[in-house]
């Protein structure tokens, strides 16, 4: 899934990421990406030949403040996805895992705050498991922990931790997500993150350990009350996961 959806847009308190919604005021994201892969990562790490991978996806983010220290967070995505290794063929069309949650704040004051969150993933015919065959995965959870700072006007930092419990034999797994944000002049921003995942428990044979690290880099600009975010990201390193590479747009909006 794109991270894109968890990152916070400038510092403060009606921002995403680990920041919180005011009470009735909200955030909608609409993000359209293309994510491609013909090589994969083997359980040693290097990179080999694996066929060939796509996926087109319009996913919709909305958070919303039911308090001021409670916030709802929700997204659905629709995919059109395709695996080819070898003879083997795997393609679907419909909507990934959906996602519901909320976010509590446990810690606040001037530029930084501390939040907890709740979320349940709903599978769907698309990708509910990054390493599995599509539409494979049932039902998970999801707790996290938000860490957001800013410093001054112009710049954030924001570290995410979460365990996800997967309903079996699909493994549970730990994620870290770290962004970087900051604003060169008015109405632009440049945001960077680290998205990692890993396997938390133990192998089987149907189930590999697992890894996968991606790098994001977005640039966005304001323009009517609106701001528009386009960027990239790819896999630096991952075990017995893909390649991938992506190419995104998103509109953001304030309700």
């Amino acid at each position: 899934m794109l991270a894109i959806m968890s990152i916070a847009l400038t510092p403060g308190p009606a921002e995403a990421g680990a920041w919180l919604q005011r009470r009735g005021e909200g955030l909608a994201i609409v993000t359209t990406l293309a994510d491609r892969a013909e090589q994969r990562f083997d359980a040693g790490g290097d990179r080999i030949d694996d066929g060939y991978f796509y996926k087109d996806e319009t996913a919709l983010y909305a958070e919303y403040g039911i308090t001021a220290r409670l916030t709802a967070v929700a997204r659905i995505a629709w995919q059109s996805v395709e695996r080819r290794q070898g003879a083997i063929h795997d393609a679907a069309q419909g909507l990934s895992a959906s996602e519901i949650g909320l976010r509590a704040g446990v810690w606040q004051d001037a530029g930084r705050i501390a939040t907890l969150q709740v979320t349940a993933l709903l599978p769907g015919a698309g990708e509910n498991v990054s390493n599995q065959p599509l539409g494979a995965g049932g039902e998970a959870w999801e707790v996290r922990a938000l860490w957001g700072q800013s410093f001054g006007n112009d710049r954030f930092a924001d570290i995410q931790l979460a365990h996800r419990w997967r309903a079996e034999p699909d493994l549970d797994e730990v994620r870290l997500d770290i962004s970087a944000g900051w604003r060169p002049a008015p109405r632009w921003q440049v945001i960077v993150q680290s998205l990692s995942v890993w396997n938390a428990e133990a192998a089987s044979p149907i189930r590999p350990a697992f890894s996968q690290h991606k790098l994001q880099l977005s640039l966005g600009r304001e323009i009517a009350g609106m701001e528009y975010h386009a960027g990239v990201y790819f896999t630096p390193a991952g075990r017995n996961t893909l390649d991938e590479r992506a190419i995104f747009l998103s509109v953001w909006r304030r309700f």
